[in-house]
């Protein structure tokens, strides 16, 4: 008997998570669906006179926003099956491995709110567009144009356009690293995993952030000398912005994956230690 990964084993777990939880996961999208319409709807209509492109921009920045704050947020809901003495005993005397109790968690807080998303985005958006359509007809509304999220070329002068392609793939590498962060605080904190996570990693930024303020005051006495020593390396022989986004988004998939798997051995870890 397979006890690591059985595919039916897994379609039974999973569908579990769904009977179970999926008044919660329709309320959660209608709620994600009405602040959106409300939002993009509102700034529609207030900044009616702007250009078609430039009106796009600003609405796609606001929804990227909108994206990482829902997304980790969701992240941190990872461990709700076991915020409860009741749920925990349920989750554990479930016959099924801790890989499969870990991908169902893992597929509906990563590849299902993408997907709760997008088509949340795609209602709204039809809202907007009727309900703008119709209290100003005077003005052609445009449906959202999602190809104006990644230059198309290295034709940085496109103002249609929100970020290169290089910067796009470290902004999406820094989401799934925050996204995995919240997702590994979760295994920690089972209750009130948001505001605990955010309260620690603000803490930590902000110690990191004066400790190095601090050290860069000791050695050079201001940011000028340092900024000097630091220009004085040539980085920019050394690789282009584009190539520096791109290794900087490697570095951070390899910290995403590594959280992940840390997740996972302190799912495996809490449950052997509620068992016993």
């Amino acid at each position: 008997m397979n006890n690591t990964f059985n595919i039916k084993r897994f379609g039974y777990v999973f569908r579990k998570d769904l009977i179970e939880n999926l008044k919660r996961y329709l309320l959660l999208f209608l709620t994600l669906l009405g602040i959106m319409a409300i939002v993009i709807t509102f700034y529609s209509l207030v900044n009616n006179k702007d250009a078609n492109w430039k009106l796009n921009i600003e609405l796609l920045t606001m929804l990227s926003f909108m994206f990482l704050a829902t997304g980790v947020w969701f992240a941190s809901t990872f461990s709700l099956p076991m915020n409860s003495k009741l749920k925990r005993i349920s989750y554990i005397i479930f016959p099924a491995s801790n890989l499969e109790k870990f991908l169902t968690r893992w597929i509906v807080i990563t590849i299902g709110f993408v997907m709760a998303f997008f088509a949340a985005l795609w209602i709204a958006d039809a809202l907007r567009v009727a309900i703008c359509s119709y209290v100003i007809p005077e003005i052609d509304i445009h449906f959202l144009d999602l190809s104006k999220l990644v230059y198309p070329d290295k034709d940085y002068s496109l103002r249609e356009y929100m970020v290169p392609k290089a910067a796009f793939i470290f902004l999406i590498s820094l989401y799934f690293l925050l996204q995995s962060l919240f997702l590994l605080g979760s295994t920690f904190w089972e209750k009130s995993s948001f505001i605990k996570i955010f309260t620690v990693c603000a803490v930590i930024c902000t110690a990191f952030i004066l400790i190095c303020r601090w050290t860069i005051f000791f050695f050079y006495g201001a940011f000028s000398g340092f900024w000097n020593v630091i220009a004085s390396f040539e980085l920019n022989q050394i690789m282009t912005a584009e190539q520096a986004c791109i290794f900087s988004a490697s570095i951070l998939a390899v910290f995403t994956v590594a959280f992940w798997v840390l997740a996972y051995f302190r799912l495996k870890e809490s449950e052997i230690i509620n068992r016993l």
